[in-house]
């Protein structure tokens, strides 16, 4: 959610354990109006925040500017002292790496930490940010590479937002949707009102996006009753009937929340970077 209404969505999501304390939000706003000024991005969105056995993660993203369709996320990250960095974007081959490796342990929360082994003899480096090495071998992968990879991985399988709103420009461009007033009470406590911010990957959202006509408007995105396993969501109303809230079953950690009636939403993820991989089994 944009940092203008941090603490209105930190409220909304606290049943969910996504909560900050008064340094850490003073923090993060600080951190995150500097980076905004710094990269002369028109809106930027907390992410979440990730826990490390020695610090913690605090995650941003910002969208690109209008491009065909989908507008791409450049991820930031900060530690304990709020300066926000870019998370690199990784190719394939680096992010097939990382996977391959199988790490499950939490963060440490130093980027520079290595994942692989260092040869015997061979010095780890000592800066974070020094460039690659010049010598035909790959880099070693460090723990912001996975970082990078791992929040890309969560952002894919979430990034929650209500049906309708967002719409597809004349250019084609997914825009917010100006029409868009929120959703009903009843409308609001369906899964199916709800869908993933992404570029889609089932057929049926496909063939939307590829329409020319009206008919696309509310179809064109993955919805998130069709995600695996059955039952990988779960949707809270609050007994005021003022809040939604749809937690991520694959992901312990991610809320998402919806006022109802209004155009308010938004999601954020606090947890250590671990999925639920037997929750086929549980459920």
């Amino acid at each position: 959610m944009e940092i203008t209404n941090l603490e209105t969505s930190l409220q909304a999501v606290a049943p969910g354990g996504c909560v900050l304390n008064v340094q850490e939000l003073t923090g993060v706003h600080s951190g995150l109006r500097l980076l905004k000024a710094r990269e002369k991005a028109p809106e930027l969105f907390f992410w979440g925040k990730i826990f490390g056995t020695t610090a913690d993660y605090y995650l941003a993203f910002a969208c690109q500017g209008p491009e065909f369709e989908f507008p791409a996320k450049n991820f930031y990250y900060a530690g304990e002292n709020f300066e926000f960095k870019a998370l690199h974007r990784l190719t394939e081959d680096v992010a097939d790496r990382i996977i391959e490796l199988g790490l499950d342990k939490p963060f440490t929360g130093v980027p520079s930490t290595l994942l692989e082994p260092a040869a015997e003899g061979e010095e780890p480096p000592a800066d974070e940010e020094a460039p690659a090495e010049e010598t035909g071998k790959p880099a070693k992968l460090k723990e912001a590479d996975r970082l990078a990879q791992l929040v890309q991985e969560i952002d894919f399988d979430t990034a929650v937002v209500p049906r309708g709103a967002h719409s597809l420009s004349e250019a084609h461009k997914v825009v917010t949707a100006t029409d868009f007033k929120g959703l009903g009470t009843t409308e609001a406590t369906s899964l199916k009102s709800y869908v993933h911010f992404r570029p889609p990957t089932s057929v049926a959202a496909l063939r939307a996006l590829a329409r020319t006509d009206i008919q696309f408007f509310a179809n064109f995105l993955d919805p998130l009753d069709g995600d695996l396993p059955k039952g990988c969501w779960a949707v809270r109303q609050d007994p005021s009937a003022m809040c939604v809230t749809l937690r991520s079953m694959s992901w312990p950690g991610y809320v998402a929340f919806h006022l109802p009636g209004t155009p308010m939403f938004g999601g954020m993820y606090f947890g250590y970077g671990q999925k639920c991989r037997d929750l086929p089994f549980i459920i």
